[in-house]
């Protein structure tokens, strides 16, 4: 039954945990709300992962305690907020629309050359 709820109206966990965070995200500076809404949409617009709305949440709170701690948003992501994306995706693992088409890519060619899909066409010159 419970899989048909969320089939329905969606994981109501991560619904509610949204809602916090929205919430969260409205009682922060204007700066802070502004890289947030910025890093939200690049992780979304490049990741295809489940992961990343847990990572954001992390993002999130991490800016509430910074921001009551009264350090700049910059003093927390840096200078260069696309490097500091691109570090937690790694660090976590998150695969990105690159990934997905290279996989995409090498079952193509695997099944048109009969190659079991584990093994991986080599590069060669």
């Amino acid at each position: 039954m419970k899989n048909i709820v969320e089939l329905l109206v969606g994981n109501l966990r991560e619904k509610a945990e949204y809602k916090a965070a929205v919430k969260l995200l409205k009682n922060l500076p204007e700066d802070y709300q502004y890289v947030y809404k910025a890093i939200e949409t690049y992780m979304y617009n490049v990741t295809f992962s489940e992961e990343t709305f847990s990572i954001l949440l992390d993002i999130m709170e991490s800016f509430a305690v910074a921001s009551q701690a009264g350090k700049p948003i910059l003093s927390v992501t840096g200078e260069d907020v696309g490097s500091f994306c691109d570090n937690l995706l790694n660090k976590f693992h998150v695969k990105d629309w690159r990934d997905v088409k290279r996989e995409e890519l090498n079952k193509k060619i695997c099944s048109r050359f009969s190659i079991e899909s584990s093994k991986q066409p080599t590069t060669g010159a």
